[in-house]
């Protein structure tokens, strides 16, 4: 009998962890199965998409330079590469801007940290990845434009630090910022 309640007390609190352990957010009456349901962009089966930027990638980082980190890099010499609602490539309207920086970088030899953002629509676990994926998106352009790859460092801080704080589901805070190493 004493067993049949223990094990029945284990369950409910699984289940209970379970149910409640995702942060959903249901911002401006949005209900939180459309928050836990923000979209990919990927359709049914997929997984190869994601896995060219996602967890499991095959494109190799470099090791993290001692001491370099975005808070401590030279920033606002480019502008950001902005990004639509729930997405990682990098749009046609953008590709100045990757151009430019490859060049800056090729001829300077200088070290890069791309950091990805998003607006706050969504989980934080999510929004965290979609920045990285954002990153990464934005390394391999570089990559393709001549940069070398072991000069290019990435970190995504998702929702935080938002462009727009007044507005943080705004479209400014879905971006790429770049850092030079110092």
């Amino acid at each position: 009998m004493n067993l049949k309640k223990i094990a029945t007390t284990t369950f409910a609190a699984l289940i209970c962890i379970t149910t409640f352990s995702c942060k959903n957010k249901g911002k401006n009456g949005d209900s939180t199965a459309a928050a836990a349901s923000y979209g990919t962009n990927f359709g049914p089966g997929d997984a190869a998409a994601y896995n060219r930027y996602g967890s499991g990638s095959n494109i190799s980082l470099p090791n993290r330079q001692a001491g370099a980190s975005f808070n401590n890099s030279s920033k606002g010499d480019f502008p950001p590469v902005y990004f639509p609602f729930d997405s990682f490539e990098v749009s046609p309207s953008e590709q100045a801007k990757i151009q430019e920086i490859a060049s800056y970088a090729r001829s300077q030899g200088k070290e890069l940290i791309v950091a990805g953002f998003t607006d706050d629509v969504g989980t934080e676990e999510y929004n965290r990845g979609l920045g990285d994926r954002r990153a990464l998106a934005v390394r391999t352009a570089l990559m393709n434009r001549g940069v070398i790859g072991n000069k290019i460092q990435t970190v995504s801080f998702g929702e935080e630090m938002p462009a727009d704080r007044s507005n943080p589901s705004s479209g400014r805070n879905r971006r790429v910022e770049f850092g030079i190493v110092r």
